[in-house]
């Protein structure tokens, strides 16, 4: 039996409310400033609607509650949101490809809802089509420093043992092509060793080009657990470690993308996107 809503309908308040959605980190700078960086856009975009925010692992959200940090999943945000009234939803997530996490944690849980509110959308991830790998890639390099002869960017997506990485060829190759067709000396990579381009295969291009100097920066909302150990770190296998080895100076910025001004409009983006369909 559903439960109905649980505040009188005589009480004025808002109907409508948006949720933002995120994998989530252990990290609390990066909680704070990365993903909070998209939740404040959204919220100030959104400011006719009450504002939550949700996580999709709930790994992340067990050792964050053991720490006294409690974030409710999507499935239980809107049960709440139900019970107290609200009509009118929307999701925005902070995932960056249309992948599994997006699917089975994101859209499947949404249709579970979709009888249960007035309408209900939700927003797509920051890579959603073809088109947007240039507008991303744009919206990146707002965030890289003026670099000088013989210095150059080093990106680190995830990556996916999975199929994720194929959606519209390779993700990540598109990036770097983007990159490419600006002109500009990035080289993008992913953490999986699976998947591609992974460590070996930047260290072949890095090779090819020449860099003296690489500036690091995380492909992620967030500078967590990859960034801090896989990717800078003093640890024998990190990417740090590994590129030093070749001669190459590094710089590393442990800042996740979500704090990133154009990243986080462009979610805004998406959002204000979904807000103009209709009920899913």
């Amino acid at each position: 039996m559903k439960k109905s809503c649980t505040i009188s309908s005589t009480v004025a308040k808002n109907t409508k409310a948006v949720i933002v959605v995120s994998f989530g980190t252990t990290f609390d700078d990066a909680r704070i400033k990365d993903i909070g960086g998209i939740e404040n856009a959204i919220k100030n975009a959104f400011a006719n609607r009450d504002f939550f925010s949700s996580n999709t692992s709930y790994i992340v959200m067990k050792r964050n509650a053991q720490k006294g940090v409690y974030i409710k999943d999507l499935a239980t945000t809107l049960t709440n949101l139900k019970e107290l009234c609200y009509t009118d939803i929307l999701v925005q997530p902070t995932h960056i490809l249309h992948g599994e996490e997006y699917e089975k944690k994101v859209l499947e849980t949404i249709a579970k809802f979709k009888n249960e509110f007035s309408r209900l959308v939700v927003g797509n991830p920051l890579i959603s089509n073809k088109e947007d790998f240039s507008i991303v890639a744009a919206a990146l390099a707002t965030q890289f420093p003026l670099l000088q002869p013989g210095e150059g960017i080093i990106l680190m997506g995830h990556g996916s043992p999975r199929d994720n990485n194929k959606s519209f060829g390779n993700t990540y190759n598109n990036l770097q092509k983007s990159f490419d067709a600006m002109k500009l000396p990035v080289i993008v990579g992913t953490v999986e060793e699976d998947d591609s381009p992974n460590i070996e295969a930047v260290l072949n291009v890095l090779a090819m080009r020449n860099y003296k100097t690489v500036h690091m920066y995380p492909l992620m909302v967030v500078a967590g657990d990859h960034a801090h150990n896989d990717m800078y770190s003093s640890d024998e296998e990190s990417w740090k470690t590994k590129i030093e080895k070749t001669g190459v100076k590094t710089s590393g910025y442990l800042v996740g993308i979500g704090r990133n001004p154009a990243i986080q409009s462009l979610y805004v983006q998406h959002a204000i996107i979904a807000t103009s369909v209709k009920q899913l």
